[in-house]
């Protein structure tokens, strides 16, 4: 689809909304090439065809009934050949015309904020979110970092986390959620959480409470159990079974003002276990060097790590 396809269709889709009137950027918009007019012109008039219309009724009937939203598959790929597919995915459309909340930390600081739907969301330190909440999706992206939500129930609209790595997908729970090494981590605290890699074709897992999987180049891990009583970066600190030290150090950079480098790769992918405090990132690394045999070197941008 092209760029003035698309943007057209996000017009059509405002103009949709009985809340969300045309304006002058529109008009703008819309005079600037020739392009632009013919574009939207052809997927209005398309989105006012009586057919169109009760097709998406009966979809949103069906929908409303089973208390959850799915994607208008059969709908949806008789719309593709016209160039409609975002209208006929109008709740998405809709939430890209929303602007984002953006809520982010620095390395080091930790913040817990409460979103206008009731969900509190706590952020670790380098860490970013974009929040987007709709009439019908509730989505965020998680730009960097990891944050633990306890989302609000809302069966009307499906609460989403993603990221390049995947998504997750929930109605009412807490759960944790961390980008970092290439993969993208879930661990459910509490109801249940549905887990998925990118991509169009895939897998998806089903996590409940103390559950724990990942995302990571278009595959699922396998669920695992952990602790839920343990302790957590919340309260400042990180136990695990098995983690390589690059992550380790991921994970401490979002609390370490100081950056932390790794010089040699080897060194990066050797992996730790055990119970590490995290409000002192510089003198764990300088513990875990005296343990493992390698250096830690002070420079102008930060400690660099190498054997």
């Amino acid at each position: 689809m092209s760029r003035a396809r698309k943007q057209a269709a996000l017009w059509a889709a405002r103009r949709l909304d009985a809340e969300d009137r045309i304006d002058a950027d529109f008009e703008t918009w819309r005079s600037a090439e020739p392009s632009h007019a013919q574009a939207f012109d052809q997927l209005w008039g398309a989105s006012q065809d009586p057919a169109l219309a009760e097709a998406m009724r009966i979809s949103e009937q069906r929908r409303a009934s089973a208390r959850r939203t799915r994607p208008l598959v059969p709908l949806a790929a008789g719309l593709v050949a016209c160039g409609l597919a975002v209208l006929a995915i109008w709740p998405q459309a809709q939430l890209m015309t929303v602007k984002p909340i953006v809520l982010q930390t620095a390395p080091g600081q930790h913040r817990v904020a409460t979103l206008p739907d009731g969900t509190s969301v706590t952020l670790d330190g380098a860490t970013r979110l974009e929040v987007r909440l709709g009439t019908q999706r509730r989505q965020i992206e998680l730009v960097r970092g990891e944050a633990f939500f306890d989302v609000a129930h809302d069966t009307a609209r499906p609460f989403t986390v993603k990221a390049p790595e995947g998504s997750a997908r929930v109605l009412g729970t807490a759960f944790d959620l961390e980008r970092a090494d290439g993969r993208l981590e879930l661990s459910v605290r509490r109801g249940r959480v549905r887990l998925a890699p990118s991509g169009l074709i895939h897998p998806t897992a089903d996590l409940t409470m103390g559950q724990r999987a990942f995302a990571k180049e278009g595959r699922l891990s396998a669920v695992r159990a952990f602790d839920l009583h343990a302790d957590d970066w919340r309260s400042g600190w990180l136990e695990t079974d098995g983690v390589t030290m690059a992550r380790l150090v991921e994970r401490l950079n979002r609390a370490s003002p100081t950056p932390i480098t790794i010089a040699d790769p080897a060194l990066g992918r050797q992996r730790v276990a055990g119970r590490f405090r995290l409000d002192e990132p510089q003198a764990l690394v300088r513990n875990l060097a005296l343990v493992h045999g390698f250096a830690v070197r002070e420079t102008p941008s930060g400690l660099v790590l190498s054997r």
